[in-house]
């Protein structure tokens, strides 16, 4: 079952069964795979494929032409917790939004982890299985766990 509340999607846009998509918004010419979960204000440019089982939450940017790899997860907290130190379950008012941004044309491979607060260069590529913790220079190619550069300028 589809869940699509309150968002933007463009002309030709795909979009497979099952999805979660609220107050987001998603460009022209895209295809967005099943079991996907778009939060509430996530921009994704045109001509992007987001792939299944990928988790996009509140402050992220994908812009256009980006692929992002089946099972990737962006973060939007740097110190995420379920509960207040006086027990309390955390609200909306308790914790920080943290922004991440991927600029046109990059590739994040399957099973990826992007922290917050970063942002992924025009035309970079994430290997699969990479944790993402610092900004990936355009064009360039990070693996591992802490993902490090192997490749300043990927090839076409």
């Amino acid at each position: 079952m589809n869940i699509i509340k309150d968002c933007k999607i463009g002309k030709n846009t795909i979009i497979r069964e099952p999805v979660n998509l609220y107050k987001c918004e998603i460009g022209d010419n895209c295809k967005i795979g099943g079991f996907v979960y778009i939060e509430e204000g996530v921009k994704i440019g045109n001509n992007c494929k987001i792939r299944p089982f990928t988790f996009i939450p509140t402050g992220v940017t994908i812009e256009d032409g980006v692929f992002i790899g089946p099972g990737s997860v962006f973060t939007n907290d740097k110190y995420p917790r379920a509960i207040n130190p006086d027990g309390s379950l955390k609200g909306e008012e308790d914790w920080q939004l943290v922004k991440t941004l991927v600029k046109r044309g990059a590739s994040i491979g399957a099973g990826a982890t992007i922290m917050c607060g970063i942002t992924i260069g025009e035309f970079a590529v994430v290997g699969a299985g990479a944790v993402v913790t610092k900004d990936v220079p355009d064009r360039a190619v990070v693996v591992g766990n802490p993902a490090r550069i192997i490749k300043e300028e990927v090839e076409w």
